[in-house]
C-alpha cells in the first residue's frame, strides 16, 4: 500500500519513489546537537507549530559539520530533506554524457531537497555539493516516522517544503528565458553571486563562461 508521504511526493513533484517509510530520510551516523532554534524558526515560516511538536522535534534533531566540496547523496534513491543551518550548497545531477546540470543553489536558512530524477520531475537534483564549510540539520528516520504519525504538522510541513523547492525550479526556469545579462542581474538579486564560482553560475544559467565573464566585468 502506498504511504501518504509517497502520494504527496508523486502529486507535487512527479517523483517515483522506490520506497518510503517516513517523511524525512537521513543517515543515522550524525551526532546529536541540542540547538534546534534555527530549524524551528525556519519551519514556523511554513506552518504554525504546536509546543508538543516543537518538543518532539527538539529531541529528534541532529547536526553535522561538512567540509567544502563534500557531497550528500539520498539514501538508496529516497527523497530526503536537509536544513542548511550555515554555509552554501548546490543541487545538481550528471546526464548520461557526464555533463553537469546545476538546478539549485541553497544558502543558510533554507531546506535542501533531493529526490530520484525522472523526466517530468520538478525536483531535479540527485546530489548536493557543499560550496563552503557548512552545518546541516537533519532528523533521523525513526524520529521522522514518529513525527509524521503523531503530529498533523508533519504532513503539512512536507507539502510546504515541496512547494518551496518547486519555487526554486521556477526561478531557474524564469532566468533561462531572459537575455544573458538580465539573467545574471536577476540571479544576483536571488543568490549570493559573490560566493559562487563563475563555472557554477554559468552552468546554472546555461550560458558560456566567456560570455558570463564579460558580463561580470562590464556590469559587476
Amino acid at each position: 500500500m502506498t504511504s501518504v508521504p509517497v502520494k504527496v511526493f508523486r502529486l507535487l513533484a512527479g517523483i517515483r519513489p522506490m520506497s518510503l517509510s517516513g517523511i524525512l530520510i537521513f543517515s543515522p551516523t550524525f551526532t546529536i546537537a541540542m540547538q534546534t532554534l534555527s530549524l524551528l524558526g525556519h519551519l514556523e515560516t511554513f506552518y504554525p507549530l504546536t509546543d508538543q511538536f516543537k518538543d518532539a522535534l527538539h529531541s529528534s534533531i541532529t547536526n553535522q559539520k561538512l567540509k567544502k566540496g563534500q557531497v550528500i547523496y539520498p539514501n538508496a534513491g529516497l527523497p530526503a530533506v536537509w536544513y542548511l543551518k550555515s554555509g552554501l550548497a548546490k543541487g545538481h545531477y550528471y546526464d548520461l554524457d557526464g555533463k553537469e546540470h546545476i538546478t539549485r543553489f541553497w544558502k543558510q536558512g533554507e531546506t535542501m531537497l533531493l529526490a530520484e530524477i525522472t523526466p517530468n520531475s520538478a525536483l531535479a537534483a540527485s546530489q548536493i555539493t557543499l560550496l563552503e564549510d557548512s552545518t546541516v540539520t537533519i532528523i533521523g528516520e525513526k524520529n521522522a516516522v514518529y513525527l509524521y504519525n503523531r503530529f498533523a504538522e508533519a504532513s503539512k510541513l512536507l507539502i510546504k517544503i515541496l512547494l518551496s523547492d518547486r519555487n526554486k525550479a521556477e526561478i531557474k526556469a524564469h532566468l533561462r528565458t531572459l537575455p544573458a545579462a538580465q539573467a545574471y542581474q536577476e540571479f544576483k538579486d536571488v543568490f549570493p553571486a559573490e560566493r559562487i564560482i563563475l563555472k557554477d553560475i554559468s552552468c546554472y544559467l546555461e550560458i558560456s563562461q566567456t560570455w558570463l565573464s564579460d558580463i561580470r566585468k562590464n556590469r559587476g
